[in-house]
């Protein structure tokens, strides 16, 4: 069995949002529920890394019983201030897994595995869900910010193609070592925002780790061929759903709905077990 990873860190969307009380929105409220339960049935138990406010608020939600790995507060709450999670949204990541060390799978809070991945991880020092191309997001050296004086790994090889991390498998300990370093270096005491905003993430979670394993001589194990396929039984990535059901409510109660009317169906007791749920189904039903 593999441990899974959510990792959630407030940090970013309190300072993006100043004044606003923290909230998830309710199809990542859902999302969320989705994707750990199935992990826990299919491959293993998942443990959460949040913050302070954010433990508080799963609390308010009944949700804290998901995560039958445990929950984790500290680790994020020790990132250190050199580290601007405004710029690095996904940064938090890297401090989890840099704690949990391998074999571990991190698993966005959007991603739901459908199913048993134990025997193709059993036979992995890395696998993602999907390779990525280089597109325009992902910037040459001289175009990304960075801190004055800092210096990338002369070994990496800048041709290779980023890896997709919404779902990320480490089960080489060295692997993840080396990656989580690399990573926490880029961004510490990088503190100027790209004009695109992505540039800066996607190269230290993304790129670097494709980089790290090409140095290594580790295999790079991809689910997918590409975010689209269609002959794909194990993934539902809804990156691109939420990002619609945020500008229309059309669009959101479609997804809301399907994502309920999936948890009734497979785990139809779970609805006693949480609060946020049961709110979430009046709203809609």
């Amino acid at each position: 069995m593999v441990k899974g990873l959510h990792v959630n860190s407030t940090a970013p969307f309190l300072a993006k949002k100043s004044g606003t009380e923290y909230f998830i929105e309710d199809f990542e409220i859902l999302s969320t529920i989705l994707s750990a339960l199935m992990w826990r049935r299919c491959n293993g138990p998942i443990k959460l890394y949040t913050d302070e406010v954010g433990l508080a608020y799963y609390q308010s939600l009944g949700l804290t019983n998901l995560w039958d790995g445990g929950i984790d507060t500290e680790t994020i709450l020790n990132i250190p201030d050199s580290i601007d999670q405004n710029i690095f949204w996904a940064g938090a990541k890297l401090f989890a897994l840099k704690n949990e060390g391998a074999p571990v799978a991190l698993i966005d809070t959007d991603l739901i595995v459908w199913t048993d991945l134990n025997e193709i991880l059993s036979k992995e020092k890395f696998a993602c869900l999907h390779r990525e191309g280089l597109v325009d997001c992902y910037l040459p050296f001289e175009l990304l910010k960075k801190r004055e004086g800092y210096t990338p790994d002369p070994k990496w090889d800048w041709s290779v193609n980023p890896c997709n991390t919404a779902f990320a498998y480490f089960g080489d300990k060295d692997l993840l070592e080396y990656y989580t370093a690399c990573s926490i270096d880029f961004m510490t005491d990088n503190k100027e925002m790209p004009c695109e905003f992505v540039s800066q993430m996607v190269f230290a979670e993304q790129r670097v780790v494709a980089m790290c394993a090409k140095a290594m001589d580790i295999p790079i194990y991809a689910f997918l061929n590409d975010p689209y396929q269609e002959n794909n039984d194990s993934f539902s990535h809804l990156w691109g759903a939420k990002s619609v059901a945020r500008d229309r409510r059309c669009q959101r109660v479609a997804l809301c709905c399907a994502l309920m009317k999936k948890i009734n169906k497979l785990f139809p007791d779970y609805r006693n077990d949480s609060e946020a749920f049961n709110v979430i189904m009046e709203n809609y039903f």
